[in-house]
């Protein structure tokens, strides 16, 4: 995989599964800034499965916006940033970032589960930044009725930093939500299984931050070689495309957007 490619995706997802780009505009009408928003459909067929490294709560509030964030990522590479979760597309200001992630929209279907993985949180004098990994083992990109997955031993690692906007008249950071998540939290409620279609926040979660997704450049790290493992043990050395007539399935989101729990 190329660099260029990396750069036309625009979206982790599609990195090791991109063919030739379609662009043609879905229908939709969901609009970002709209309380009843909706994932767009290019999205919808697929879900998110969460994990994160032993003291990490996927509930807690960094973790809750690292989730977020990534989902919002990808969503905004195949449908563009305006269709993705309320506030993202205002919350990456970066021109050169948004250069490399926004260029064009891939207008791709995906289906099946993309897995994510919170390796570790570290908190900074402005906000956080996000240490995470994904696999797309079970997640494939829809192309003239066929269904192309990407398998690889390494995944891909991804770096997210949040900075907050605001600050305090004594010059530190303004509290825009709760402290960063301690090693206390050993274990996570299970939410009841929602439907297996891509869920989001209703609301605009990003108020207060600045987003930066990171350089294409982390992708091909080994961080995430030992949580792929668990996933994936017979994954290749080499990232290799795999072509069928079938989707993957579909597992329920976890953690998942309250919204779509009932």
């Amino acid at each position: 995989m190329t660099r260029n490619l990396l750069h036309t995706a625009g979206i982790t997802a599609v990195l090791l599964l991109a063919v030739a780009c379609t662009t043609s505009p879905s229908d939709s009408h969901e609009s970002p800034d709209s309380p009843s928003y909706l994932p767009p459909e290019e999205v919808r067929n697929a879900t998110v499965v969460w994990s994160a490294e032993p003291g990490t709560d996927l509930f807690d509030t960094y973790p809750t916006l690292t989730r977020a964030a990534a989902e919002a990522l990808v969503v905004a590479g195949l449908a563009g940033p305006e269709r993705s979760y309320p506030g993202f597309d205002e919350a990456v200001t970066d021109p050169t970032t948004r250069g490399i992630y926004f260029r064009k929209a891939n207008r791709d279907t995906v289906y099946g589960t993309l897995y994510k993985h919170i390796v570790d949180i570290v908190p900074t004098d402005t906000g956080f930044t996000a240490h995470t990994c994904e696999s797309f083992k079970d997640f494939a990109v829809e192309r003239d009725g066929k269904y192309n997955v990407s398998r690889s031993h390494r995944g891909h690692s991804q770096t997210i930093t949040f900075a907050r906007t605001k600050w305090e008249d004594n010059g530190l950071p303004l509290e825009m939500t709760t402290s960063a998540p301690t090693a206390t939290s050993t274990t996570t409620p299970s939410p009841a299984p929602g439907p297996r279609e891509w869920q989001a926040p209703e609301d605009n979660l990003f108020t207060g931050w600045i987003i930066d997704p990171g350089s294409p450049d982390d992708y091909d790290s080994e961080r995430c070689v030992p949580w792929v493992a668990t996933l994936d043990p017979d994954a290749p050395a080499e990232p290799e495309t795999i072509t069928t007539d079938t989707p993957p399935e579909t597992l329920p989101a976890y953690p998942g957007w309250p919204r779509y729990r009932h």
